[in-house]
């Protein structure tokens, strides 16, 4: 999946949640607003989270075949700091193509379009989004799985880093989180060094702070999986560590695995 990064935009103000005019201003940063191309519609989250104020414009596909996607759809996210005032950008929005790669993957979406008396999306609509807390019982990770983003010191540093849903595809496709780390300056994505697969984190994220450690398992089929490990060292840089390719031989009736070892 090709990566965007995303762009800094610095504005001088404090979050004023409930008093400004969040759709005319988001308006005035929507490139698209005209377009005849694209649906624009605006929402904002109900809760600050991290001193992070989360409002967006999304760009909701539809197909005469299926009807409204509820998974896959463009997106342009406005994180504003509500202690610098910084506002950081993040879209899917794909220049190479001047196209949306549909990742944005959202509960309150999915919500929408499975509600009662859903018509479709208007341009202009606009939604408060609810921050989903849920947890799984018996998850690996203390993430939450139904919001669209989240804080968590995923490199073992003391700062929060911002963890991004976004819809990752391929045979088990669902929801991932990329990791970006928020500087002065821009948001950073985080990469393993050296790696070339897709970095993220789902429900079967495994975080080690003791050894700073990132396990992951990624499905490539129904008898196919590959468990990946990463370590942050003493410099703060993430690599390798080993992987372990597995699948299932229905014929010997065992699983085979070959492991490769990094470090």
């Amino acid at each position: 999946m090709k990566r965007l990064f995303p762009i800094l935009l610095i504005v001088f103000s404090s979050c004023t949640h409930h008093t400004y005019n969040w759709v005319q201003e988001l308006e005035s940063k929507n490139p698209l607003k005209d377009s005849t191309n694209y649906i624009s519609v605006y929402f904002r989250f109900d809760t600050i989270i991290n001193d992070f104020e989360v409002s967006g414009i999304l760009y909701p596909y539809y197909s005469d075949k299926t009807g409204w996607s509820d998974i896959e759809n463009g997106v342009r996210l406005f994180f504003r700091s509500c202690k610098t005032g910084k506002e950081y950008v993040w879209t899917d929005f794909d220049e190479s193509c001047h196209c949306f790669r549909n990742v944005f993957m959202s509960k309150n979406v999915y919500d929408i379009v499975h509600s009662e008396g859903f018509s479709g999306f208007k341009n202009g609509d606009t939604y408060i989004f609810c921050y989903d807390t849920y947890q799984s019982e018996n998850a690996l990770n203390p993430f939450y799985p139904n919001a669209e983003y989240q804080f968590y010191d995923i490199d073992f540093d003391g700062d929060s880093e911002l963890l991004l849903n976004y819809y990752h595809g391929g045979p088990k496709g669902g929801l991932m989180s990329e990791p970006y780390k928020i500087t002065d300056t821009a948001l950073v994505l985080i990469t393993p060094i050296g790696d070339t697969s897709v970095f993220g984190f789902d429900e079967n994220t495994t975080i080690n702070p003791d050894n700073k450690t990132i396990t992951n398992v990624l499905y490539s089929g129904m008898c196919e999986w590959g468990t990946y490990c990463y370590q942050y060292d003493e410099k703060g840089d993430l690599y390798p560590l080993y992987s372990v390719d597995s699948y299932l031989n229905l014929t010997q009736d065992s699983i085979i695995s070959d492991t490769t070892f990094y470090k």
